[in-house]
């Protein structure tokens, strides 16, 4: 007998928690924090409580984001039967995590939360405790992770997301077979060609249930922006002269995005050149935790990222350097710049000095931020520094499959049992999606469901 249990996410976006499990095996994928809700209402206490006294032999991620992985700390090493506890995640999207903890445990400015993250640090780099998915099983011209806990057989499957090195779960176990689509897109550069490798690999799987994530369901009509329609659209803001001076707000970890960033930037200096233009030196800047990161993704993917190689980090304000002949604020001065900003009053040095520049702030996050101060997702200190810059423009796209990709997925899973809708806050509209028939199961959470 193999069950389903959605600890959390039938009716909101974040915070999902999947369980997954047999007479003898437990597992469960993703244990993230809630995303917008006020601190009195929230469930994240309950779901500590419950991890601590389940029976669970592996908790997987889908990938790093914080309503994925941001109760990770509270997991104990052992269940309740003294089993340890498996974690898995991506060999990438672990050293992200690496990487962000790493920065936090040595910033001086917050002691109090430093014992903390040094904590979050050592548990990242306990390998002893971790399954990294790797690329080791070949099915046609693709490459999957696939391994075993206890009576589960269970493949994963990279797929396109705001975060990299994210994952989608094909978990079989007694003769059923469960597929879970963690969160996924198809409009950036790495969803190209998703579909039809999926096909390759489901072509003789039997799938009885599909959890399926809807974070988009409430814009139906909606049209995604593809990385390539936002790294044309950027390429064009740059080739402005009034541009010269440009700003971005873009989450630190999302690697496509910051790549069609630095892409315009050197797209535009290019096409200046061209043109004849002298003013084609501009560099873009960051500080140097991101310029770790956009290391470890050039990396991995040196053709998506042409190696952020025009991506500079921040130098002491003042100091001469040899090879540009000035500082490095002169130079920005001299050459224009796209700087990667964000919310901590650190960044106030590098926008201070250009304001009566004029600069142009481009946006590149989630509206919800910014747009309503009354709505619970309203971030002050991101909606101060969006306001405090005259001239701006939004510029996104999203990390979530819309309703002709949700369609693609039923179709090509195709599950004989039923359509489960996870992470969504309009699981009713599911049913108006092409070929879900009356397969849509909307479950409660906390439900139990028995696969047939």
């Amino acid at each position: 007998m193999v069950n389903i249990k959605i600890h959390r996410g039938t009716r909101q976006i974040g915070g999902t928690i999947t369980e997954i499990y047999t007479e003898n095996t437990h597992i469960f994928i993703d244990f993230g924090s809630e995303l917008t809700v006020n601190p009195e209402d929230s469930t994240d206490a309950k779901m500590i409580d419950m991890i601590k006294n389940a029976k669970c032999d592996a908790v997987l991620f889908s990938h790093y984001h914080g309503d994925h992985v941001g109760l990770l700390e509270h997991i104990p090493v052992k269940d309740i039967r003294g089993k340890e506890i498996t974690l898995g995640i991506g060999k990438v999207a672990r050293q992200v995590l690496v990487n962000i903890q790493g920065t936090l445990a040595n910033d001086i400015s917050r002691p109090e939360e430093q014992q903390a993250h040094k904590e979050m640090l050592s548990l990242l780099q306990n390998n002893s405790r971790w399954l990294d998915f790797m690329d080791d099983l070949t099915v046609g011209n693709e490459q999957y992770s696939t391994f075993d806990i206890g009576d589960f057989h269970i493949t994963t499957i990279r797929v396109d997301h705001s975060a990299y090195d994210s994952y989608m779960f094909v978990i079989e176990a007694e003769g059923k077979c469960i597929v879970h689509t963690g969160d996924f897109r198809v409009h950036g550069r790495l969803g190209e060609g998703f579909f039809d490798r999926l096909k390759e690999f489901m072509v003789d799987k039997k799938v009885d249930i599909l959890l399926i994530e809807g974070t988009m369901l409430g814009r139906l009509d909606e049209e995604p922006m593809s990385e390539k329609k936002l790294l044309a659209k950027a390429t064009e803001l740059l080739m402005k002269p009034e541009n010269k001076y440009a700003y971005l707000i873009c989450s630190s970890t999302n690697m496509e995005s910051l790549a069609s960033f630095h892409k315009a930037v050197l797209i535009s200096n290019s096409m200046k050149e061209k043109l004849g233009n002298r003013d084609c030196k501009r560099a873009m800047y960051v500080n140097h935790y991101v310029k770790e990161q956009m290391d470890l993704f050039a990396s991995v993917e040196p053709d998506i990222t042409w190696g952020f190689n025009k991506a500079n980090p921040f130098e002491q304000q003042g100091k001469f350097n040899e090879k540009l002949g000035m500082s490095q604020m002169e130079y920005m001065e001299e050459n224009g710049f796209l700087i990667l900003i964000g919310k901590s009053d650190a960044y106030k040095k590098y926008i201070e000095p250009f304001k009566e520049k004029n600069p142009l702030l481009i946006y590149s996050m989630w509206n919800g931020y910014v747009d309503d101060e009354t709505a619970d997702t309203y971030d002050e200190k991101w909606g101060a520094l969006y306001k405090s810059f005259k001239r701006k423009k939004k510029l996104h796209t999203s990390g979530h499959a819309v309703k002709k990709d949700l369609e693609e997925m039923i179709a090509i899973v195709n599950p004989r049992q039923a359509i489960v809708p996870i992470h969504t806050e309009f699981k009713e509209s599911y049913e108006v999606l092409k070929g879900v028939g009356k397969k849509v199961k909307c479950l409660s959470d906390g439900e139990v469901f028995e696969v047939q």
